[in-house]
């Protein structure tokens, strides 16, 4: 919903009304609408594989959980 909205916003901030006309517009509002919801996809997606690895090392050890964080990384 919200990269709706913040994709709406760019829409009028820029004035793109007009690319309505045609579907290479359409086409290019859809992307832009996508695109503006993009980064709040991945921040939801961040907090949630942090709260599952948090939820998966609740018990263990901070050496055990460094190990972890150094095989990822």
């Amino acid at each position: 919903m919200n990269g709706i909205v913040s994709g709406t916003i760019a829409v009028q901030y820029f004035g793109l009304q007009e690319w309505v006309d045609s579907e290479t517009g359409l086409v290019a509002l859809g992307d832009l609408i996508f695109g503006c919801g993009l980064p709040r996809w991945v921040i939801v997606r961040w907090v949630f594989n942090f709260i599952n690895f948090i939820e998966k090392n609740r018990d263990a050890g901070i050496d055990e959980v460094a190990k972890e964080v150094k095989e990822v990384l």
